[in-house]
């Protein structure tokens, strides 16, 4: 793949460290991207990746955040509530966060992008630089489990919200985009059965910004080849199990790049299926060999 590559991580939930594995494939086979853009809670992979974090680092992180944090939705959402509660959650995330990245941008060895969203204006508010920490916390604010962030005279939430696959902050000069994504792939109909309520939710909320996903799509792939690595291991809000969803990821990106040809043309690789029932984006998918 010819530079620039900018890698972009997008929301994902408790499917979000599958992302942790793909990039242990991306770096096993050499491709080291030129920026990295996040958005929601891939805002910490994005952030790891461009720190020079190690995959086991990125692993260590998901599994105390999934076991401490998001323990089961219904808690989540309990302690979210609860002001005291919230604040000591906000405050052993940030500890987290803070152990994990530099402290500013212009610490990182790779240039970030994390898109958040205005909680006023519903804008996508795009962070490059400062505070890096809060920066993190405020795009990975997703209503119920983290409080908005006042950043720069702004509140910020998850850039989820509005941006669950960012694409508009990918760096005009750009040449090839990678995907990981962890939140637009067609759900199995067996996952389906049995959903309780918070999870008819979090897949509700999916469904809604898939239109946001697939416009994004168009726009970038008619410009630049986008190659998407997805998987829909486990369910949106199951957090039961991080290190089967990161070997999940690991299988999907090997799988998926192995298909790929020596040169990419402008286009969609490895549409997911979630997203392949737009007619548009459908036209510039591209064909793995």
């Amino acid at each position: 793949m010819k530079a620039p590559v900018t890698l972009v991580t997008t929301f994902g939930l408790g499917r979000t460290p599958a992302q942790v594995g793909m990039l242990e494939v991306l770096a096993q086979r050499g491709i080291r991207p030129d920026a990295v853009v996040g958005s929601s809670l891939g805002a910490v992979n994005a952030a790891g990746l461009a720190a020079g974090c190690h995959p086991t680092q990125l692993q260590e992180f998901w599994e105390w955040l999934l076991a401490e944090v998001m323990t089961s939705p219904v808690r989540t959402l309990a302690k979210g509530l609860s002001a005291r509660q919230s604040r000591k959650q906000v405050e052993m995330v940030r500890s987290r966060v803070a152990a994990l990245l530099p402290a500013r941008f212009d610490q990182l060895s790779i240039p970030l992008r994390l898109v958040a969203t205005d909680l006023e204006t519903g804008d996508d508010v795009v962070l490059d630089s400062g505070d890096l920490v809060e920066a993190v916390m405020a795009s990975c604010a997703l209503p119920g489990l983290l409080p908005p962030v006042d950043l720069r005279g702004r509140h910020l939430i998850d850039g989820g919200l509005v941006a669950g696959m960012p694409l508009r902050a990918v760096p005009t000069d750009s040449k090839t985009v990678i995907v990981l994504d962890t939140g637009h792939a067609a759900m199995p109909e067996d996952a389906l059965l049995g959903y309780r309520w918070w999870e008819v939710a979090a897949l509700s909320y999916a469904h809604q910004i898939r239109g946001q996903a697939a416009n994004a799509l168009i726009l970038t792939a008619t410009k630049m080849p986008v190659v998407m690595l997805s998987t829909a291991h486990g369910r949106l809000l199951d957090v039961s199990d991080p290190a089967g969803s990161i070997r999940a990821g690991r299988e999907a990106a090997d799988r998926q790049l192995a298909g790929l040809p020596a040169r990419l043309r402008r286009g969609v690789y490895n549409l997911p299926a979630g997203v392949a029932d737009y007619p548009p984006l459908v036209a510039l998918a591209v064909e793995p060999r």
